[in-house]
């Protein structure tokens, strides 16, 4: 099967896991990419499963509501999709440097989510187009991706240690750093004079501008039942920074996800 032949599924795949979960910015959060997805022989590659999540309710959010995390992960040759990675297309032969282009979905907010966004409206969803650069020089690994869309562009960063500590375990620890432009933060924690008169006042009007939106500490650890059953625990950590900090929205400048997902790969 050729590579184009493998679109459809690909886009189905990534839509079905982040149109449930693609939600303020934590899909990398509760949706880690396993350690290995590939499974017993044959082109396509498959990682199935789902877990619960602890998230904030929005980015800024005073509490944290718990949730379904699905997991999706379909890879065939070069093009992969899911819900942590998006679409894209690895160019590199190397198998520590991998690079290219990729589609991703801008995050969706409901106001209705928390009582404190009443007037802000819905943000929904929007399509993103980027890049990825990743590098592993065992036992570091740094991991780097751009997009940009209607919502605006950002960058995210991320680079720390990954070990195995046994057959069966493997754990990750990292530090990140993610930025954004004007236009993206004025989306996500900026106020307009509309949206104030819509709060009833209780939101003062408030331009947001570029900058490091946040910043944090993430572990992650992998467990493989078998060749084909795995699990997979983490715990993250966010400090808003900038506009995202100052922003009338948050409620909470420090922002923490826990999440288990259970998986199968074939």
């Amino acid at each position: 099967m050729n590579a184009l032949k493998t679109l459809p599924l690909l886009i189905a795949s990534l839509l079905a896991c982040q149109l449930a979960f693609a939600q303020d910015g934590l899909i990398s959060d509760a949706s880690e990419k396993p350690a290995d997805v590939s499974g017993a022989g044959g082109d396509w590659k498959f990682a199935l499963g789902g877990g619960i999540a602890s998230t904030p309710r929005y980015e800024g959010s005073s509490s944290n509501r718990l949730r379904f995390a699905p997991l999706i992960e379909v890879e065939h040759g070069r093009f992969f999709a899911g819900a942590a990675r998006g679409i894209g297309y690895n160019m590199s032969d190397d198998k520590d440097i991998q690079y290219g282009p990729r589609l991703t979905l801008a995050p969706y907010r409901r106001q209705s989510a928390d009582r404190h966004l009443h007037g802000m409206g819905d943000i929904g969803y929007g399509g993103e187009i980027g890049g990825f650069v990743n590098a592993r020089f065992a036992p570091w690994y740094v991991t780097s991706g751009i997009a940009a869309g209607s919502n605006g562009s950002r960058l995210e960063l991320e680079g720390g240690y990954e070990a195995r500590l046994s057959q069966e375990d493997r754990i990750r620890a990292g530090l990140e750093l993610n930025w954004a432009d004007n236009k993206y933060m004025q989306t996500y924690f900026g106020v307009s004079a509309a949206q104030s008169t819509a709060s009833g006042g209780v939101l003062a009007p408030f331009n947001a501008g570029s900058g490091i939106r946040n910043y944090g500490l993430k572990i992650n650890w992998t467990h493989a039942y078998s060749k084909e059953w795995f699990s997979n625990a983490g715990i993250s950590y966010k400090q808003l920074s900038g506009s995202a900090a100052n922003s009338p929205l948050t409620m909470r400048r420090s922002m923490s996800t826990v999440s288990f997902v259970v998986g199968y790969r074939f």
